[in-house]
């Protein structure tokens, strides 16, 4: 039953990590931007709204099988690249629907890009939160405007900034999306100076951590082909989150680096986990130096080596 719910998003379907127990809801496919270089997490969809009839039939079949479960189902999250895009009288409408088939609902999350938040006036945010959106899901990925411009990315620092700022004003909740190793060997270092400057003027409720990967699709392959970006190995890229916490300075946020792409797995409140976190990852980089270490780099990375 599932299956025929989900059928457009292909192998692997992406929700926010925040997100991991909400009931998705399927609303677009794909992204409305798709020209990250480093992204084909959307494999080949082309971005579409689904239409409120079609989102509407699924929906009577998510509520009869989490019925069949006896589940109050309270929170859900509009599945798709960024969802948010949508003009806000429709993102009303598909509340309506999802309110309808699941009146528990207390929240609604999903992606967004910083160009969808602002997009849209304060009073319309104001009148998606009232309706239970929150705890939205924003990819920030760096804080350097060189490495979002390299990386096609579309929009700045200064739009993110923007967009986090008309958050925090209208009390909306949300998560933030940060990509280790997406300055490559050239831009590491300013790439964690900036992400945590940056990061350090909010207060996102989760800082998500996850480490580049190439995805055999993406346009960033060719980049690595022709040594125009050296990617990070597991050692520099702990090296390089090592270095985003240090400089760090947060008021109360979970740090999340639980990703499996991480070379290291790490979770805590900041500031006060702060020492905690950096002597995880002291105590990693101090056992990387033995041989065991590096030959568990070399077996788990060793397509990395052939670059």
């Amino acid at each position: 039953m599932l299956n025929e719910i989900y059928k457009e998003y292909g192998e692997y379907f992406y929700v926010p990590m925040t997100q991991g127990y909400s009931i998705a809801i399927p609303i677009t496919v794909g992204c409305s931007w798709n020209k990250c270089l480093y992204c084909d997490l959307n494999q080949g969809n082309k971005y579409r709204f689904l239409g409120l009839e079609e989102i509407d039939r699924r929906l009577k079949i998510l509520k009869d099988y989490y019925s069949n479960r006896h589940r109050t189902v309270k929170k859900v999250v509009m599945a798709g690249g960024n969802p948010l895009c949508l003009d806000t009288n429709i993102l009303i409408e598909i509340i309506k629907l999802i309110r309808y088939y699941f009146p528990h609902v207390d929240n609604i999350s999903g992606f967004a890009r910083a160009n969808d938040i602002l997009r849209k006036s304060k009073d319309e945010l104001l009148r998606l939160k009232a309706l239970g959106v929150g705890e939205l899901s924003i990819g920030i990925e760096s804080g350097n405007n060189e490495v979002l411009a390299f990386h096609n990315k579309g929009v700045t620092r200064e739009d993110n900034y923007l967009a986090l700022t008309r958050l925090e004003q209208c009390n909306i909740s949300y998560s933030t999306y940060i990509m280790l190793g997406l300055g490559g060997r050239k831009l590491s270092k300013k790439h964690a100076i900036d992400t945590a400057k940056f990061l350090s003027e909010f207060n996102p409720d989760v800082i998500i951590v996850v480490t580049l990967v190439l995805f055999k699709n993406a346009k960033l392959v060719e980049k690595v082909r022709k040594k125009e970006f050296i990617r990070l190995r597991p050692l520099e890229s702990l090296k390089e989150e090592k270095l985003l916490i240090e400089n760090l300075n947060l008021k109360n946020t979970i740090f999340n680096g639980t990703h499996k792409t991480n070379a290291l797995i790490l979770k805590g409140r900041l500031p006060q986990q702060k020492d905690i976190l950096l002597d995880k990852i002291h105590r990693e980089l101090e056992e990387y130096n033995n041989d065991d270490m590096k030959d568990k780099e070399v077996l788990k990375w060793k397509r990395w080596s052939v670059e």
